[in-house]
């Protein structure tokens, strides 16, 4: 099944319902899990840093979807990485190779301008998925960049340290990596704010670590895109649950859609300078 949705109001899209086939589903970290559907309609149209929203099951408990940010996609597949945290997503980490889930997707807007920049790309917690999909875009574009990767401590990574790669892992608790959160370790990568020419931040996270990121692009005058997690549950903006204000107008006069954007239609990834706060 197939409908239209206009994203930005720019441009019409075509967004999918369809029943995709779990072939991939395991803990990759300690309680993050990795799912791989079969899923072409929506394989072949996404973009880095678009979602998906899930129907975990068909039980008449668990009616409203879950917002997944798109971890890679190609060759009829999709991937989501996700922490099982609640209800939901623990049904989804329990899948069984085979199970048909009900997929709606590709929603939202996708990252952009990254031939012109130098990318530093921040991911931490349930926002790893989307800048694990941007950090392969620019891989596989030969874009030089830097990746940051924050958590609590070293059980929930499940990538390497690798520095003279520029991949930086962060920890909380110092157990691996740069000790700290995302924002300590650009301070200690990039110390008295000697950033690469043209530098711009791409970050996806919690929303205090996200908010951190966000003050720390302003205060160096950074070009900063954010791709925000945010309570959300129809995806395609009738619900009207996932607002995000924006900064007013220089004038002050503005229409409530105007100030205040939706996550789903308008984002998730919005300009640090364009919204009032991450939190």
């Amino acid at each position: 099944m197939q409908f239209c949705c206009q994203v930005k109001g720019k441009y019409e899209a075509m967004i999918y319902r369809e029943l995709g086939k779990v072939i991939f589903n395991a803990e990759i970290a300690e309680g993050i899990y990795k799912t791989v559907f079969e899923s072409p309609e929506i394989s072949s149209s996404s973009l880095p840093g678009q979602f998906v929203n899930i129907l975990p099951c068909s039980d008449w408990q668990q009616v409203m979807r879950r917002p997944m940010s798109i971890a890679s996609q190609g060759n009829d597949e999709i991937s989501i990485i996700y922490k099982a945290v609640g209800d939901g997503t623990r049904i989804m980490a329990n899948w069984p190779i085979g199970e048909k889930v009900d997929l709606i997707g590709p929603l939202g807007n996708y990252w952009e301008g990254l031939e012109s920049c130098f990318p530093i790309i921040i991911g931490g917690g349930v926002g790893i998925a989307p800048i694990l999909n941007l950090h392969h875009l620019l891989l596989e574009k030969q874009i030089d960049h830097s990746l940051i990767m924050g958590a609590r401590h070293k059980g929930e990574h499940f990538l390497k340290h690798e520095p003279q790669n520029k991949i930086f892992l962060s920890t909380d608790d110092g157990s691996l990596g740069i000790e700290g959160n995302v924002v300590d370790a650009l301070i200690s990568i990039y110390p008295n704010s000697k950033h690469p020419y043209n530098t711009k931040i791409f970050s996806c996270g919690p929303p205090m670590m996200m908010e951190g990121v966000r003050n720390y692009s302003l205060e160096n005058q950074l070009e900063c895109d954010l791709a925000l997690e945010t309570i959300m549950a129809c995806g395609i903006g009738i619900c009207q649950g996932c607002t995000v204000e924006r900064k007013a107008e220089s004038n002050g006069q503005h229409s409530y859609r105007n100030r205040f954007a939706l996550a789903c239609l308008d984002g998730p990834i919005f300009n640090a300078e364009e919204i009032i706060s991450c939190m």
